[in-house]
């Protein structure tokens, strides 16, 4: 897993403009929390994955859910082969946010053995000290059974019904 993080670390993202795009270290400071965010969930380590969230989110996701949910993911999906960070997108006080600031989507896609598609977004709120911590995470996934059952027509058109980002 170690080889591919590294490889996608390298990596240049595609650039989205949104309204407050930093400079590049902030920009790989994201991208690679992102990863480390990934790598801890899948390696099972989730008290760091954990970490790594916001205290807007832990105030309704208590540590032993996000471990079971993650858990549980982990068993379903098998190891992850790939995940990536396909584009970043900034914003500066969104007005639904949960607090002022700057934040950043960083949208991913994911290859899983037992999952079909699997894409989403971490959003992250840059802190006072200047690290980001994960306040909101979607993702959507069908598992390759359930694809095997969808007519192709139906399979098509599900990386746009997921709002999945083209690698």
């Amino acid at each position: 897993m170690l080889e591919w993080l590294m490889l996608l670390a390298g990596a240049a993202l595609p650039a989205q403009a949104g309204n407050a795009i930093p400079d590049e270290a902030v920009q790989q400071q994201v991208t690679d929390a992102s990863y480390a965010y990934f790598a801890a969930k899948d390696g099972g380590r989730f008290d760091r994955a954990y970490a790594l969230i916001g205290p807007s989110m832990q105030s309704y996701l208590k540590p032993d859910l996000f471990a079971s949910e993650a858990a549980r993911f982990n068993a379903e999906s098998g190891k992850a082969a790939e995940r990536r960070v396909v584009r970043l997108t900034w914003y500066r006080d969104p007005p639904d946010a949960p607090a002022p600031g700057l934040y950043v989507a960083a949208d991913f896609r994911s290859q899983f053995p037992n999952i079909h598609l699997h894409c989403g977004y971490l959003m992250w709120h840059q802190e006072q000290d200047g690290s980001f911590r994960i306040v909101r995470e979607e993702q959507s996934f069908i598992d390759k059974g359930m694809a095997a059952q969808l007519p192709p027509e139906r399979l098509r058109t599900l990386e746009s019904q997921f709002g999945c980002v083209a690698p």
